[in-house]
């Protein structure tokens, strides 16, 4: 009876090795009917997790809605701002060209018979650079 068994066990091991996903599947679906035999208490964790799921989705939705119109808030100032801003810049250069014109016009004025000095007090007054062409000519 001793070599019945030995051969018994050593088909039974080579059996094993090729196919050891069986018993594994066994031993697994028995370890999970013993924990969850007691339906209620599975099925609570279950409705508990999916409540906490669902309140976690509100809570990001909320934030999200939050940030937007943050963002929203941001974007309409940021766009007040620029079109004041244009419309200040518009409204100085538009000042500056007409005071730029009366001092021109007031230097042309008073120098119109002098082209050197009309010439000079340009060139100071708004930041040209001055060059004596007669001067150039002659040298």
């Amino acid at each position: 009876m001793g070599l019945v068994l030995k051969t018994f066990l050593k088909k039974a091991w080579a059996w094993l090795k090729h196919n050891w996903y069986a018993p594994v599947v066994v031993v697994y679906t028995l370890i999970l009917w013993f924990i969850f035999r007691r339906k209620g208490s599975a099925h609570e964790v279950l409705e508990v997790r999916s409540k906490s799921y669902k309140e976690q989705i509100d809570v990001i939705n909320k934030a999200h809605e939050k940030e937007i119109k943050k963002r929203d808030e941001v974007l309409k100032k940021y766009s007040e701002t620029i079109a004041e801003l244009e419309s200040d810049f518009a409204k100085n250069n538009k000042e500056l060209d007409s005071k730029k014109k009366k001092a021109v016009k007031e230097i042309v004025d008073k120098y119109h018979d002098n082209p050197d000095a009309l010439a000079r007090l340009m060139s100071t007054e708004f930041n040209f650079e001055y060059t004596n062409a007669r001067n150039d000519e002659e040298e």
